[in-house]
């Protein structure tokens, strides 16, 4: 057993990086456990700071992610907004918080496991979309291309 997974004191930021060594089972322990919300708000913030601007040249967007599997069956939900090459993060957002419309939206919801698997390359995101173990609510090919747009690095 990895010690991330028996440290959930552990700095988020490691925890993160350390994610691809841990099993299933143990990336479940940790995020429905109590360090569960800081590892996540970890990785949408590397995401934000990773996002790379080419990929997403000329885009209005707004990409929502509504992760079930919370402590009690809770769902965290959270927001990456891309206006004029620039990426913002809202995490929890209040509905209808006076944002401008984006061009483009998309939702997509799935457990906060099997995203963190896909995130770190564990499992396919197509095949559980195919299983229906990640569903997305707006344009699939655009959603195909939304995840080149950041990166979480991962030790080796």
């Amino acid at each position: 057993m990895s010690d991330l997974a028996v440290d959930p004191t552990a700095d988020p930021a490691k925890i993160v990086s350390g994610l691809s060594a841990l099993s299933e089972r143990e990336i479940s322990d940790l995020l429905g456990g109590p360090a569960g919300a800081g590892v996540l708000d970890e990785i949408f913030r590397q995401m934000r700071s990773s996002f790379r601007p080419e990929q997403a040249q000329g885009e209005n967007a707004l990409v929502r992610f509504a992760l079930t599997g919370g402590p009690g069956g809770s769902t965290r939900t959270y927001e990456l907004r891309v206006v004029d090459g620039a990426c913002t993060l809202a995490t929890e957002p209040s509905a209808g918080s006076g944002a401008a419309p984006a061009d483009r939206a998309l939702t997509i919801t799935t457990d906060r496991v099997r995203f963190v698997r896909v995130l770190i390359g564990q499992v396919s995101g197509a095949k559980l979309f195919i299983t229906r173990k990640i569903k997305i609510d707006g344009d699939l090919k655009f959603g195909g291309q939304v995840m080149s747009w950041f990166e979480i690095k991962q030790d080796d």
